[in-house]
């Protein structure tokens, strides 16, 4: 499997993760034991390096646009819609350091 698709994958799997944490949690549930940390993984794959603070917030930024957009009735679309926006705009990140200025 090209590198490309691994890293699309995992950002689909963490969505999905996301958005089922936040449904347990809305019923109660306290999910911090069961959260899918893959992020550092990801940025690696891309080819970051360095991984700044800014960096993190701005792709957990990124998934958090998927995860409110994300329902259980339209997840398959979605999912594919935002890892795919998510793996373009990091290799934007990556291509020109743009995630420096914040």
């Amino acid at each position: 499997m090209k590198t490309k698709h691994i890293i699309i994958h995992l950002v689909g799997e963490q969505i999905r993760n996301q958005v089922l944490m936040e449904g347990l949690e809305r019923l109660g549930f306290d999910c911090t034991a069961y959260t899918l940390n893959i992020s550092e993984t990801i940025l690696t794959l891309v080819g970051f390096d360095d991984k700044p603070d800014t960096l993190y917030s701005q792709y957990f930024a990124l998934l958090e646009n998927a995860v409110t957009e994300t329902t259980y009735l339209n997840m398959d679309e979605m999912i594919s819609k935002w890892s795919n926006i998510i793996y373009n705009k990091l290799i934007e990140f990556k291509s020109g350091e743009i995630y420096l200025s914040g």
